[in-house]
């Protein structure tokens, strides 16, 4: 008979640290670019367009001794019913065997995994020297954004706070985040985004936008760019063109083709697909960041499973090592 973990949003909370999770994407990215890890393809359908669907993302970490699945549910309706209108459930199971490890709630899990993806592209590509960073996107992933960022990069002194689409936003959000930001680290509303991004040193953008916010000509050499919010089809945070002059990264290649920052550029025959570099690569050393000091830095983070199964697997083991979650058998 075999024994499984239940966790919910609750424990998963008290178990989650960003420095923990920042460790995550790193191994799972690495694992990929071993070739001890797989993405398997996604499963999408919907029940009625815009109202009810749900999508799956699955894969296979042999490095960690793992596979499973995030299965991600979008009820409009729900609303009307007190209900969230995106749940999302993962399910742990182990590659020897097969038999499921543990099932959880995905939320918070998706939440963190993907402001760390953000910060491991700033680790490695940002210049560790780097002082002003400027957000675009006052949503729920700006604040984890910019704690995993803060982890990775030490000598930062200003924030920029920029919401383009809902200036009246800013403020809220600041007084939120003070939680999270050293006294040390002074934090302002930029109400200029242009004079912004002139400004900044690393730039992190987590918007629903679908038409380029960032110019090409506003970004100064050196900068470093982690873009977030470009998850699916027709999404876009950048100037095309900046692509074309930047030296860009990506979590997943094949994805980053199809969606994401690239996706723009390359449709227009600006950019070409093999000039994409996978962070994986950059971290186990097989290919070169950030080479000279005035690149400019992109990393098109569009999320991949592979982030969610790497951290659930954590979550799972510090919950049975706590005595916490459910033992339930089947």
């Amino acid at each position: 008979m075999n024994t499984f973990t239940i966790v919910n949003q609750e424990e998963i909370a008290s178990l989650l640290k960003m420095d923990m999770v920042i460790e995550a994407v790193e191994k799972a990215y690495a694992y990929k670019s071993d070739c001890t890890a797989e993405l398997f393809p996604i499963v999408c359908h919907s029940f009625e367009d815009g109202i009810a669907e749900f999508d799956i993302k699955s894969g296979s970490m042999d490095g960690a001794g793992i596979f499973g699945m995030k299965l991600v549910s979008a009820f409009a309706r729900n609303s009307e019913r007190n209900l969230p209108r995106l749940t999302g459930t993962i399910l742990i199971f182990d590659r020897e065997t097969g038999m499921l490890k543990s099932m959880m709630d995905g939320g918070l899990i998706t939440n963190m995994r993907t402001g760390a993806a953000g910060g491991v592209g700033c680790k490695y590509l940002a210049r560790p020297e780097s002082e002003v960073l400027l957000l675009v996107g006052t949503g729920a992933q700006g604040p984890v954004l910019l704690e995993a960022t803060l982890k990775v990069m030490h000598h930062i002194k200003r924030i920029l706070i920029s919401n383009p689409h809902s200036p009246h936003k800013v403020a809220g959000f600041i007084t939120n985040i003070r939680r999270i930001i050293s006294n040390d680290i002074h934090v302002q509303a930029a109400d200029d985004l242009e004079q912004a991004v002139r400004a900044a040193d690393i730039i992190l953008t987590a918007t629903p936008s679908r038409a380029a916010l960032i110019q090409r000509d506003w970004v100064k050499p050196g900068t470093h760019l982690s873009c977030i919010g470009s998850d699916m089809e027709g999404k876009q945070e950048l100037d095309e063109r900046l692509l074309a002059q930047g030296k860009v990264f990506c979590d997943d290649l094949t994805q980053a083709i199809t969606v994401g920052e690239c996706e723009k550029a390359i449709k227009q025959g600006l950019f070409s697909p093999d000039r994409i570099i996978e962070i994986g690569d950059v971290i186990l050393g097989r290919k070169p960041g950030r080479e000279q000091k005035d690149e400019i830095t992109i990393f098109d983070s569009s999320g991949i499973g592979l982030q969610d199964l790497m951290v659930a697997s954590q979550v799972t083991d510090l919950a049975r090592s706590k005595k916490l979650g459910i033992e339930m058998k089947l």
